[in-house]
């Protein structure tokens, strides 16, 4: 075989490879969601400031004596007496030797 007769082959070489590739985003105006934050954490601290308020514990709320007059009837129940026999003799055991 001569040069000629071989065929050719033509060997691409590949993009060298890229072990670490670091991405910076950055805002235009630097904001960087500060205020969602903070508007999370004033909802929060409203949320509970209403639940003390609002469950006595702040003086949101003041104690009531509630006192109400209801005409019940009179229901007279008899006196209940129950006599019992007093106990006989208490039975044997039963032998288990097998006299």
């Amino acid at each position: 075989m001569s040069d000629p007769d071989r065929e050719k082959v033509v060997v691409e070489e590949s993009p060298p490879r890229i072990e670490r590739e670091t991405t910076i985003v950055t805002s235009g105006d630097g904001g960087g969601g500060g205020g969602a934050i903070v508007a999370v954490l004033v909802v929060l601290v409203v949320a509970v400031l209403l639940f003390l308020y609002f469950g006595g514990f702040l003086g949101g709320r003041e104690k009531t004596e509630l006192n109400v007059n209801v005409d019940v009837p009179k229901v007279e129940v008899p006196d209940v007496q129950v006599n019992l026999p007093p106990p006989s003799q208490p039975s044997q055991p039963a032998n288990t030797s097998g006299n």
